[in-house]
């Protein structure tokens, strides 16, 4: 069959993400089907291009991947299911064949979006076997159900003598010479997973809901492979580990840092942690391995909030993990969810009071927002107390994002990047003039003190 991909993802701020997910589903089916990829990131006419595409290839059956409910200007849903409401439209009237919805944003809330989109099918959770089960289904001329939810992956294969591996490592890999070049040009970064699943339970995350609770990994020896790979290609400058929690479990983050070592890594990477579980040994591997950089989700800067956020870490640890990328020159981006089950403004300034202590190189501020199964948007309950106080503080301290205020985010930034031909995640430009200004402060403060705000 003919099977025409669209990747509805329009994100570009503050830099545009290659789209893995529609990649992988297209290394499922092309081979038994003919595949084409449509990516409608960078068109500024999306709903032409996917026209056009379709009259072209005339496919059987049309696959639109949704990565996000929201921008990452945290704007709300409202505007971005409109957009995909249109999409599927200019695609039903182009073609009559069936169009099936997928990818973590469907996923999130099938039913609904299946119903509000005005698709014919929908495939929710990991679609590699349940979309190609799918289609050869079609193939076959029988009538699959509306939505398909993903089977529970099998159970872990024994590989390699008595080191165990997932069934990612069976899963076909994805096609990413189909990836557009764009990508590369804007930053030079790739993607790559290196584990599925996440064992936390914190309050408001989807990664559960996603990929499971059980953690499944990928071999490491195959995850350094991928990138030598990735960096023999023509504006490839950097890889992002794109797991929920790079660092978790320890042993598997140990293992892929010493594989990418011994293989002389050429490319850095950058990573999402978690303060939970790092230490010296690991950090150190980390950069030993040529890791650049880390996104860290500490959320908050007091204990209350850590507990009733469900974070398995407290404020100590996120303290100590500040110091441990420091001591071995990894460059650090702390994210912090503000408004959350009803946190007050006071509370919030706690916080604001605590990142002032932390002093990392980059501190990204979210006002909280939920999208998830409920079907509902629930907003903080103090959310415009909140932005105002970031309003007032953020401007004044050099390491402050806030997406939603445009406060060192969003197009003027993103041209700055494009202008200057950076290469590497946005932040890291921003996070490079902190550290060395930290560094200087502390130096003239005899070594040991923080700086204040530096």
């Amino acid at each position: 069959m003919r099977v025409l991909l669209v990747s509805a993802n329009r994100e570009q701020y503050p830099s545009p993400v290659v789209p893995l997910g529609v990649l992988t589903i297209a290394g499922a089916l092309r081979d038994a089907h003919e595949v084409r990829v449509v990516d409608l990131c960078f068109e500024q006419h999306p709903d032409a291009v996917a026209r056009d595409a379709v009259a072209s290839f005339q496919p059987d059956v049309i696959g639109v991947g949704i990565r996000n409910l929201h921008t990452n200007s945290y704007d709300g849903t409202e505007g971005l299911i409109e957009e995909y409401r249109g999409l599927v439209a200019a695609l039903r009237a182009a073609s009559a064949a069936p169009i099936v919805l997928g990818g973590s944003g469907y996923s999130l809330q099938p039913e609904r979006l299946l119903a509000e989109l005005g698709a014919d099918y929908g495939i929710a959770g990991e679609g590699e076997r349940s979309f190609r089960a799918f289609v050869d289904a079609l193939a076959r001329g029988e009538r699959p159900a509306r939505i398909t939810a993903a089977a529970p992956p099998p159970p872990v294969v024994i590989l390699r003598g008595s080191r165990a591996y997932s069934d990612l490592d069976l899963l076909p890999a994805p096609a990413r010479d189909l990836v557009d070049p764009r990508y590369y040009e804007f930053d030079g970064v790739d993607n790559i997973q290196t584990k599925r699943g996440c064992a936390f339970q914190c309050a408001y995350c989807d990664y559960p809901d996603l990929e499971g609770r059980k953690v499944r990994v990928r071999d490491p020896e195959a995850i350094a492979a991928d990138v030598l790979a990735r960096s023999q290609v023509p504006g490839v400058s950097h890889v992002f580990f794109v797991d929920s929690v790079f660092n978790v479990p320890k042993s598997h983050a140990l293992a892929v840092c010493h594989a990418l070592e011994a293989r002389g890594n050429p490319l850095p990477w950058v990573c999402y942690g978690s303060p939970a579980s790092f230490d010296d040994e690991l950090v150190l591997a980390m950069a030993r391995s040529r890791c650049v950089g880390v996104e860290i989700g500490s959320d908050t800067g007091t204990e209350r909030m850590l507990e009733k956020l469900r974070k398995p870490f407290t404020i100590a640890q996120i303290l100590r993990t500040r110091e441990l990328f420091v001591e071995h020159g990894i460059l650090d981006a702390h994210t912090f969810v503000l408004g959350a089950l009803d946190e007050t403004p006071d509370e919030v300034r706690e916080t604001l009071d605590f990142v002032d202590r932390l002093s990392p190189d980059v501190a990204m501020f979210l006002a909280f927002m939920e999208d998830r199964e409920s079907m509902t948007l629930h907003r903080a309950r103090y959310r415009d107390e909140i932005l105002s106080l970031l309003n007032d503080e953020a401007p004044m301290r050099p390491g402050w994002v806030v997406p939603e205020l445009s406060i060192r985010f969003g197009q003027r930034v993103s041209d700055y990047v494009r202008r200057a031909r950076l290469h590497g995640p946005t932040w890291l430009h921003l996070a490079q003039a902190r550290r060395k200004a930290y560094l200087r402060a502390r130096a003239g403060r005899g070594g040991g003190a923080r700086p204040d705000g530096a």
